[in-house]
């Protein structure tokens, strides 16, 4: 088992606790998220990690990670992040992608392993709850997630005003089981080469659109909580009041 973190950007709307290192270095609860992210994984056996990197890279030396560079991070979106790793889509290992602004619990990770669906994406049952922490109107920042009663993901990305059409949040953090890597390599290039125009700036939920359309099996693994997405210096300051009013462990363990 093999990890991918995406840590290219800067996280603007994080103000100036990233004004000068990349978003995955923000602290939060005494550890960066990427520090975070690491103990997680390595407590999961997965000690073969990898980072895309963009803003500041130079910070992320200190980490004995194998590192790629996504020298247009300012330009582009995850996915060109992504396939800068693209050798990591020939081997034999099952591949872990994370955003690398989100820190989630083992249990949550784990139960990612155990799916075996060709690509498997952590969902949030519990994401009202968190939205509504988060924003004033959760419907404002959520995107439409429709599965089958076997889990197959049907649409997911798109924006919604109804709660109907939100069966749960995608989170950031997917699975691609190694036999199915070359596919999804090879959609990307012909989805790069139809559309030299437009591929740099797709986003995941839309490649991920692609790949259900191409057939390709993607499935959810349900998850109730245990995760936090950090966009902006809003979330931090909400996130750190949970803590110091004993609320965290409603939406996320430490």
């Amino acid at each position: 088992m093999r990890s991918l973190i995406l840590a290219a950007g800067q996280g603007k709307r994080l103000g100036k606790v990233s004004k000068n290192k990349p978003k995955c270095l923000v602290n939060l609860f005494g550890k960066s998220l990427l520090e975070t992210q690491i103990d997680v994984l390595k407590s999961a056996n997965i000690n073969d990690i990898s980072i895309v990197s963009g803003f500041k890279s130079e910070l992320l030396n200190d980490f004995d990670l194998k590192k790629y560079h996504n020298k247009d991070f300012e330009s582009t979106n995850m996915v060109a992040s992504m396939f800068v790793a693209d050798d990591l889509f020939s081997n034999s290992e099952d591949l872990i992608i994370s955003y690398g602004d989100i820190i989630y619990e083992k249990k949550n990770l784990e139960k990612l392993i155990t799916n075996d669906s060709e690509v498997s994406i952590m969902v949030d049952l519990n994401w009202k709850n968190l939205w509504s922490i988060r924003f004033e109107d959760p419907l404002s920042d959520a995107e439409t997630m429709k599965f089958d009663k076997e889990l197959n993901i049907s649409e997911l990305g798109n924006k919604t005003t109804n709660y109907y059409d939100i069966n749960g949040q995608y989170t950031g953090l997917i699975k691609f089981r190694k036999d199915v890597l070359y596919k999804i390599y090879n959609t990307y290039k012909l989805f790069k080469e139809s559309s030299p125009d437009n591929y740099q700036n797709i986003y995941m939920t839309d490649f991920i659109q692609i790949l259900i359309e191409k057939q390709i099996e993607v499935k959810a693994s349900l998850v109730r909580g245990g995760w936090l997405e950090i966009d902006t210096e809003s979330d931090l300051i909400k996130y750190k009041n949970l803590e110091k009013n004993g609320k965290l462990n409603t939406f996320y363990n430490r």
